[in-house]
């Protein structure tokens, strides 16, 4: 859907199969498969996750590419997708994937493609409104609100 022409496709495709060749004796390894794979886009993205989570920072991931990172970062610091929330659900099939391996749910499924961090700014003002009901939002005994209506008994209860 990006316009290319069949030898900018023919390239990305090639670079695609090298890079799975390479990966597939240091999967295992997180730093190793950075090494060996990623530009310094995706290891640092992974670095950046990874510690987000050891300091307990909540992070809204976006598309393919910081799907990508993710995996990487979760690899590197077990648990840390506890502290990601997925902004979108992309179109492209490997997100799909990603976000299934992960385990998370996006907050939208808009059939959005355009990446460039969209995903997560329309999710940002549902992800701050959540967190503000959590945080404030009085409880049944703040608010004096009794238990369900069929254990309320009527004071005139009609014979």
């Amino acid at each position: 859907g990006t316009g290319i022409d069949d030898q900018t496709w023919m390239r990305k495709t090639a670079a695609i199969r090298d890079a799975l060749r390479r990966a597939r004796k240091v999967s295992a390894e997180p730093l190793q498969l950075l090494r060996t794979t990623a530009g310094a886009d995706i290891a640092a993205m992974a670095g950046f996750l990874a510690q987000a989570a050891i300091r307990r920072t909540p992070v809204i991931l976006d598309g393919v590419v910081s799907g990508a990172a993710a995996l990487v970062a979760e690899e590197m610091a077990p648990g840390a997708r506890l502290w990601w929330v997925a902004g979108h659900r992309s179109t492209e099939p490997a997100h799909k994937l990603t976000l299934e391996q992960l385990g998370l749910e996006p907050v939208l499924d808009m059939g959005m493609r355009l990446g460039e961090g969209s995903g997560a700014v329309t999710a940002l003002p549902i992800v701050a409104m959540a967190t503000r009901i959590l945080a404030e939002m009085a409880t049944f005994d703040d608010a004096g609100v009794s238990g369900p209506a069929d254990d309320l008994q009527p004071e005139n209860a009609a014979e």
